[in-house]
This record gives structure tokens, sequence and C-alpha cells, in this order.
């Protein structure tokens, strides 16, 4: 192999040492981690297998996907380089960059509310108001048309409910009689 391709292939695996650093950090950061310890070795094992696949595709486009001690040793040493020098400025970049979505979710958040679901109560409270009121006035009308109605036929039912009484005080003596007449 050629110092030229060697230099290009311990350059490109440093590049993905880096990528390693930057992915295990947002990986670190946003995985959800279970209660039961027993299922992240699954989301682990899932991450590292894609960062072996990423970098040998990276090192079988550069030299074919030979896999030298060089190889090895600039991976680690683009890791260890990214811890070093930028994992503090990525991991506040990341806290600065959650920071303005949070802050665009709770402006378009206070922004609908505002104008759809706000008006949309308002508009409901409307209608069940005037549903009610009409409600509420159409039971007047009609209890004004029952009271119009039952007003000529009250005397009559008066007349009979007290002749109802008067006929059911004449039924219980009779029935008194009736039984204790022994």
């Amino acid at each position: 192999m050629i110092l030229d391709l060697q230099l290009q292939v311990m350059a490109t695996m440093m590049g993905a040492g880096l990528l390693i650093g930057f992915n295990l950090t947002l990986y670190d950061r946003y995985i959800l981690r279970s209660e039961r310890r027993g299922w992240n070795w699954v989301t682990d094992g899932l991450f590292w297998c894609v960062q072996a696949f990423l970098i040998f595709i990276l090192l079988f486009s550069v030299n074919g996907g030979e896999w030298r001690l060089y190889v090895l040793l600039s991976i680690i040493c683009g890791f260890a380089g990214y811890e070093a020098l930028m994992k503090k400025s990525f991991v506040a970049l990341l806290t600065y960059i959650d920071q303005i979505i949070k802050w665009i979710v709770r402006t378009c958040t206070v922004i609908l509310t505002a104008m759809l679901i706000t008006p949309l109560m308002w508009i409901w409270k409307l209608i069940l108001g005037a549903v009610l009121l009409i409600g509420s006035v159409l039971c007047r009308i009609l209890l004004m048309i029952g009271r119009l109605l039952w007003s000529p036929f009250k005397p009559f039912f008066q007349f009979f409910s007290k002749k109802g009484s008067y006929f059911a005080k004449k039924i219980k003596k009779w029935l008194n009689l009736l039984y204790n007449r022994e």
C-alpha cells in the first residue's frame, strides 16, 4: 500500500473516530433507557453494530476494506481527540439547540392556543349559551301554553279531586264495616 493511500486511510479513520465520538454523545444524551437493565444491551449492541458498519463503509470506500493496526490506532486517536478537544463544546451546542427547540415549541404552543383553541372555546361557549337560552325560552313558552290549556279544565279536576276524597272516605267506611262485622 502506498504512503499516500495510508495517509488518506489514517485521516478517514480519525474522522471516523470523531464521528463515533459525536454519535456516542448523541446516543448517551437522547437514548431512552429502560428501567429494566436487561434490555439496555440490545440498544447498546445495535448502536455499536451500526458504528462498526459505518466504519467499514468508510474503510471500504477508501482502501477496499483492508484492516490494519494503524487503522485501529487512527480510530482510537480520532475518538480521543474528540473527547479531549470537542466534547465540551459539542455538549454545550446540543444544550443550546435543545433550549432553542424547547422555546420554539413553547412559542408555537402559545400561538396555537391563542389563535385556535381560545377562539374555538369562545365559539363553543357562545353556541352553548345560545342553545341554553333558546331552550329556556321554549320551555317558558310551552309552560305558558300548558297553563292556558289547563285553566279551563282546572275546576273540573278540582271538583273530582274533592269528590274523590269524599268517595275515598265512603269506601274506607264501607270496607271497615265489611271486615269488622263479626
